[in-house]
């Protein structure tokens, strides 16, 4: 039996209704699909990107000093949270403004290091939860490197 049987077979339903449903079905799918969250390899490959871009940043940094340092880091910081705001990682979204932000306010080298230290506990706690569920880190751990270097920056030239 065929859709248009089916309508044929309801009363007061014209030929036009299966079709009507059909795409109506097709397009919830398709929204369905597109609220799916990313696949974590496709997430850490973007995560991986998004960081050797940020440690790129950071070298560029590596010219300045004290506050002019932590403005330029934060800047590279706030660049790679753009740059991973399709992905899914609220927890790290929220780590990398806050470093961002207490980069922003630091004076001094401790507080530029103490915001960055906050963000690199904050992500290396979800990594620690990744692993032990058995997901997926990579992408993770490697923005977790970009905070090693902005701190090991910041303690050098800050």
């Amino acid at each position: 039996m065929t859709i248009t049987g089916i309508s044929e077979t309801m009363p007061g339903r014209s030929a036009t209704r299966p079709g009507r449903w059909l795409f109506m079905a097709m397009l919830a799918l398709i929204m369905l699909v597109g609220s799916l969250p990313v696949r974590p390899a496709a997430a850490s490959g973007a995560l991986i990107a998004a960081s050797n871009e940020a440690v790129g940043g950071l070298n560029a940094c590596s010219s300045n000093k004290g506050k002019d340092l932590y403005n330029c880091v934060a800047d590279v910081l706030d660049r790679l949270n753009s740059r991973i705001a399709s992905i899914n990682v609220p927890e790290t979204h929220r780590a990398l403004q806050a470093a961002s932000e207490g980069l922003r306010a630091a004076t001094s080298r401790p507080q530029a290091i103490s915001a960055l230290s906050r963000c690199k506990a904050a992500i290396s706690a979800v990594i620690q939860r990744l692993r032990a569920s058995g997901g997926e880190y990579a992408g993770l751990s490697a923005i977790s490197g970009v905070l090693s270097r902005a701190i090991q920056l910041v303690q050098s030239k800050g």
